[in-house]
């Protein structure tokens, strides 16, 4: 995928100290760490053009990171006895790197989110507060502000695709998914 070479270096600056933080978790030591950051940071950019642009480019560059560390594992392991860390450990470890990464991403979505909800009018806004999160239906809206439930319905609509305008701007295009249809329980709300 072509892209400046500007850009996938301000990826791969961002990139790092999330990174370095795994990869010394990963193998104890900060030189050892920043050994295989260096070789993995070579690595991602003789591949940029491998990497797919809308993915987590932290994920991506972790995983070459990861293999740059267990090759140096097996190359250690073949020329002198190494004890070698318990595989099961290394899948620990990733596991819960894999986890914060997660953690980070759900807390980044929901602070685009709440910068976007702010960014609604305040009609909007107190649409989608009282329908998302408070769980109002339809109706209740309907009876609570005097206009009819089909019109509350296209007001939400409206309100939800200008969130998933302002998610979508302010970040990864894929994570305005999560905007696209409301919650089941109120597309079954009955419309009088």
């Amino acid at each position: 995928m072509t892209r400046s070479c500007k850009a996938f270096e301000d990826l791969l600056q961002q990139a790092q100290r999330p990174v370095l933080g795994y990869l010394i978790r990963l193998t104890g030591s900060v030189h050892a760490a920043q050994d295989v950051l260096q070789s993995a940071n070579v690595t991602a950019m003789e591949k940029q053009n491998a990497f797919e642009e809308g993915t987590n480019f932290v994920a991506w560059l972790s995983q070459i990171a990861i293999n740059h560390h267990r090759n140096q594992i097996r190359k250690l392991a073949t020329s002198s006895s190494v004890l070698l860390i318990d595989e099961r450990l290394h899948e620990i470890i990733e596991r819960r790197h894999r986890e914060r990464m997660e953690q980070h991403r759900r807390e980044s979505n929901w602070q685009r989110l709440n910068h976007c909800l702010q960014q609604l009018p305040d009609h909007q806004r107190e649409l989608v507060e009282h329908f998302y999160l408070e769980g109002k239906t339809l109706n209740d809206l309907a009876e609570t502000t005097g206009r009819k439930a089909n019109a509350i319905g296209q007001a939400l609509h409206r309100a939800r695709q200008r969130l998933i305008r302002c998610v979508q701007q302010c970040g990864d295009h894929s994570e305005a998914d999560v905007l696209s249809d409301p919650p089941i329980s109120h597309q079954t709300a009955e419309i009088q």
